[in-house]
């Protein structure tokens, strides 16, 4: 089984090391990184949520260039790690 990129190792009642507020947090491990971060469910929310717009944008402006969609399935398709297409 392969390693995945991003794993919580636990959680715990602490302090996010985004918004700097009293949560329960989550350790997160960084396949390849030896620092882990803590972080709450609502900041790690917010930074899906950044993701998919950014890639919306992308998309959209990358569709107007070609003039065609297909790059909007390359983009936000698959799985989540950019494997895959839908």
């Amino acid at each position: 089984m392969e390693a995945k990129f991003l794993t919580v190792v636990d959680t715990f009642a602490g302090y996010c090391q985004i918004c700097h507020e009293p949560h329960v947090v989550g350790r997160i491990a960084v396949a390849g990184w030896e620092h882990q971060g803590t972080i709450c469910s609502q900041c790690l929310s917010g930074l899906a949520d950044e993701v998919q717009r950014r890639g919306k944008s992308l998309a959209s402006a990358n569709a107007s260039r070609n003039g065609h969609g297909d790059v909007l399935v390359a983009i936000c398709g698959g799985n989540g790690n950019g494997n895959g297409y839908h």
